[in-house]
C-alpha cells in the first residue's frame, strides 16, 4: 500500500546536465623550402709576356688575386695560346624544414535548463497523489492508534 502512495505521488525532475570540459589538440604540419644563393666569385691575373724563339711565355706575374671561393686562376700558355681557368658560377643551397604548430581548443558544455509550464495531466496527478498519500497517511495513523489500544486493552 505504502508503495502505490508513493509510486502515485512520483514525478520526473529535471536532471542536471554535468560540465564537461573537452579539450582537442591539433597538430599542423607544415614543410618550408627556401634557397640560400651565394653570390659568383672571380679572380684576378695579370702577367707581362715576352716573345721567345717565336713563342710566347709569361716574363713576369704582377698581380694574383685570388677570390672568397676561387683560388688563384691557373695560366698556361700552350701553342702561343694563353688559357686562363678563373670562372666560378653561383651556388645554390636548397633546405628544408618542417615546423610543427599545436593548437589546443577548450570546449565547455553547460547546462541549460528549459523551463516550462506542467500540462493539465501533470498537475491532476501530482494532485491526486496529494490527496492520495494525506488518506494514506490518515489511515495508516488510525490502524496503528486501534492496534495500539487494542494492544493494551484500553478497548470498552
Amino acid at each position: 500500500m505504502l508503495f502505490i502512495l508513493l509510486w502515485m505521488t512520483s514525478c520526473k525532475t529535471a536532471k542536471p546536465t554535468v560540465i564537461t570540459n573537452t579539450y582537442k589538440e591539433t597538430i599542423k604540419e607544415t614543410v618550408h623550402d627556401t634557397v640560400f644563393e651565394i653570390a659568383a666569385d672571380s679572380s684576378a691575373y695579370q702577367a707581362l709576356l715576352d716573345c721567345q724563339n717565336g713563342k710566347a711565355v709569361l716574363k713576369q706575374i704582377t698581380k694574383a688575386t685570388p677570390g672568397k671561393n676561387l683560388a688563384i686562376p691557373k695560366v698556361t700558355i700552350k701553342d702561343n695560346q694563353l688559357i686562363v681557368d678563373c670562372l666560378a658560377e653561383a651556388q645554390r643551397l636548397f633546405a628544408q624544414w618542417k615546423s610543427l604548430e599545436v593548437y589546443k581548443t577548450l570546449t565547455k558544455q553547460q547546462p541549460v535548463y528549459i523551463e516550462h509550464e506542467l500540462t493539465f495531466w501533470e498537475r491532476f496527478f501530482i494532485g491526486l497523489g496529494k490527496i492520495a498519500l494525506t488518506l494514506g497517511v490518515i489511515t495508516a495513523t488510525i490502524w496503528i492508534i486501534k492496534k495500539q489500544i487494542t494492544a493494551y486493552g484500553l478497548k470498552n
